[in-house]
């Protein structure tokens, strides 16, 4: 199957899935899509990798921000509103600062329920 092929796949079935899964429990919900995807040929690692860019997709959809890849570097990346032009940067550091804090506020919320 191809990437495409799959990338199509994962965005159908995080589409029919997603309201299945609270907003912290999104870890799950693309452990069961690269799991699916698994079940279709493809790789753990490459499951896993489409089934995180499909869901980054999803969750862009409502938004006109994007990621400028002319400027982003493994280092920094570039978000640009067009709307007002303005010009965001995330260090790798930021980055792993935010999924740190996503991972504890998920575990914090699971353990409430």
């Amino acid at each position: 199957m191809s990437q495409s092929d799959l990338h199509e796949v994962a965005i159908g079935y995080l589409l029919a899935h997603q309201a299945e899964h609270l907003h912290h429990d999104r870890h799950h919900l693309v452990q069961r899509c690269a799991t699916h995807l698994q079940e279709q040929g493809a790789t753990r690692n490459a499951a896993h990798i489409v089934a995180l860019q499909a869901l980054g997709e999803l969750d862009a959809r409502g938004s006109r921000v994007y990621v400028d890849l002319s400027h982003t570097t493994c280092f920094a990346v570039f978000l640009v509103d067009p709307v007002s032009g303005a010009k965001i940067t995330f260090t790798a550091a930021d980055l792993l600062r935010l999924a740190r804090e996503q991972t504890l506020r998920a575990a914090d919320v699971a353990t409430q329920h």
